[in-house]
């Protein structure tokens, strides 16, 4: 007696076989393609030919190899709402850092020295879970009164500055030195301390 087999006997198969399924060496096309527990291509990589690449949940990491940003319309980023520096010499913490921009208030009343977060609570805050990440963020200073500056400080032995941690007020003068603002990169070294390095 002949037996009837259609797909959604197959289906049925393929979801409670609880088996690796070996297609070597076939073609397979499909309109859409779930994974409860992920995908892995080991050989010959991923392409994307139309419809693009979007990530909803979790992250995208690249482990190895290089990074190619090759398109040609730009690169979008998301910024969120910056950060207002309070006018006191309270520190700046690891999550006014992860907003990318922290801006003090339009008329500072004095120079402030603004520590950092411990090791630690950086690491922990943005992120960084392997030593050598790193995560950017820029100061900007909105005061163009001389000496109103803005100096970043280690809150502790764990932190070292590299390179020149004073943001300086604005100076519109031609050929002056001081922009108002400075970019600085935080680069894990280790599980317990990081290198904060003034970049621009």
């Amino acid at each position: 007696m002949k037996k009837r087999f259609n797909l959604n006997h197959l289906e049925y198969l393929l979801e409670h076989s609880d088996r690796n399924l070996d297609l070597e060496g076939s073609d397979v096309t499909v309109n859409s393609l779930t994974s409860d527990t992920g995908a892995t291509i080991t050989a010959g990589g991923m392409g994307v030919t139309a419809g693009g690449l979007t990530v909803t949940a979790g992250n995208f990491a690249v482990t190895a190899g290089t990074t190619y940003l090759k398109g040609t319309g730009g690169i979008v980023r998301y910024q969120g709402a910056e950060t207002e520096l309070v006018d006191t010499t309270a520190a700046i913490t690891a999550a006014m850092m992860k907003t990318g921009i922290c801006k003090t208030i339009a008329a500072p009343a004095a120079g402030r020295s603004k520590p950092t977060d411990d090791a630690v609570d950086i690491i922990s805050g943005l992120g960084l879970g392997a030593n050598g990440d790193s995560f950017d963020f820029s100061i900007i200073n909105l005061s163009a009164t001389g000496g109103r500056d803005i100096t970043l400080t280690n809150a502790a032995t764990d932190i070292t500055l590299v390179g020149n941690p004073i943001v300086a007020a604005r100076d519109d003068t031609d050929d002056a030195i001081s922009v108002g603002s400075g970019r600085f990169r935080v680069r894990r070294v280790t599980a317990t301390t990081v290198t904060i390095y003034r970049i621009s």
